[in-house]
């Protein structure tokens, strides 16, 4: 393709998906840090002092927090190893918040519970813009869309650029990564926009690349495909579970109707409320079986209850983890005292530790503090793009004006 042509659909794509990709930048960048700024100005909530006294176990933590909220259903509980971490207990909620329940920070050594989070509505807004454009009900799908389609946008600037500029490449690659203040107007702009370009290339297109998983099935399907990798199903329907598993296996609630009858396709039954659920002493012994299996210190480990059955589903991540979707996961049963399955993300082929990490991979923190300063730069220059890319394009056209009329 002739390089004039590059050089229109470079422009037009400039200024048409400019202003996204700026909303999206930012959004973006404000996100890098997200957990690092969330667990330095909460850390009354995130770190507690630790005492003479041992640690509550597990039993007598959550017979305080019943007694304290004795209508609440407990969900799940997450913990740490390490002594001044604190608990994290999540019960069931409604409305809003029916999916995720509801969490409590709680000091392990007290039971008192901490202060709520502050500052995550506020990153959970910045999710939505770059998500889908903070659009809310019917509206979320065209925000999605638009955001997909100038991530497209962006790799075809990324690769368009390359041709553009390719001449001053070409010529001195190790220069194309520096401009210089003494150039004036139009040639500083262009420098400049083509030097930190060669910069930041790299991460936008890892960033648009995996970005896309989250936009279209297709794409998502085929990284699956090419990865080598099965894809995981959600949402599995009953009659496709394996029948010698039993519906507790996987330590979830079966779906209920509004009188507590389960419902597995068509078959409805009574399920005892009183029988074989699972008390505080169950979870005790879970929870210490658990330590006693991996032997290890670990930065998190979450156990999710079980409405009956022996088997104790735990995911965890040990504390030297590059990054959070290094996760493991265990199941437990209490009964026999076996390990009934244990995944390990370090024993996993590389291209199955790279599907489970597109969201590290996305956001820079795969390749450690580096990658994601890193990522978080290249995204908050995204303005010095639009910035610098409209400036052009006006100077471009002026100068056209100009000389049509001389």
């Amino acid at each position: 393709m002739h390089k004039k042509i590059w050089f229109k659909i470079h422009w037009i794509l400039g200024i048409t998906a400019g202003i996204i990709l700026l909303v999206v930048g930012i959004s973006g960048a404000t996100l890098s840090f997200e957990k690092e700024i969330i667990k330095f100005i909460n850390k009354d909530t995130f770190v507690v002092s630790v005492p003479s006294e041992a640690k509550l176990s597990t039993k007598e933590l959550l017979e305080k927090f019943q007694t304290n909220f004795p209508k609440a259903k407990i969900n799940s509980i997450s913990f740490s190893s390490d002594a001044t971490a604190s608990t994290t207990i999540n019960i069931a909620g409604e409305g809003k918040d029916a999916r995720r329940g509801i969490t409590y920070y709680v000091n392990p050594y007290t039971a008192e519970v901490l202060p709520q989070i502050k500052g995550k509505d506020f990153f959970a807004f910045m999710l939505q813009l770059h998500r889908w454009l903070a659009f809310e009900g019917t509206m979320r799908e065209v925000g999605k869309q638009i955001v997909a389609i100038s991530t497209i946008a962006l790799v075809i600037l990324a690769l368009s650029g390359i041709v553009v500029y390719w001449g001053r490449i070409k010529h001195s690659f190790f220069k194309s990564f520096t401009f210089k203040f003494k150039h004036k107007g139009r040639a500083f702009l262009s420098t400049m926009h083509s030097a930190v370009g060669m910069w930041v290339l790299p991460f936008y297109l890892l960033a648009a690349l995996t970005g896309l998983f989250w936009s279209y099935d297709w794409y998502n399907a085929a990284l699956y495909k090419i990865a080598g990798v099965e894809k995981p199903q959600r949402n599995m329907p009953a009659q496709m579970k394996n029948p010698q598993q039993g519906d507790n296996s996987q330590g979830q609630r079966a779906p209920r109707n509004k009188d507590n009858q389960r419902v597995d396709g068509e078959k409805v039954e009574q399920i005892p409320t009183s029988q074989n659920i699972a008390t505080f002493d169950d979870y005790q012994k879970a929870v210490d079986l658990f330590n006693t299996t991996i032997q290890m210190n670990y930065y998190t480990a979450s156990v999710k209850f079980p409405p009956k059955g022996t088997v104790y589903s735990f995911s965890y991540l040990i504390d030297k983890s590059d990054y959070f979707r290094e996760v493991n996961t265990l199941e437990l049963d209490i009964n026999s005292n076996e390990v009934i399955k244990h995944d390990k993300f370090e024993d996993k082929p590389l291209n199955e530790q790279l599907m489970r990490s597109i969201l590290p991979l996305h956001t820079g923190e795969y390749f450690g503090l580096i990658g994601q300063i890193g990522m978080f730069l290249a995204s908050a220059l995204m303005a010095l793009f639009t910035i610098t890319g409209f400036m052009l394009y006006i100077n471009r056209h002026k100068k056209k004006r100009n000389n049509l009329n001389h």
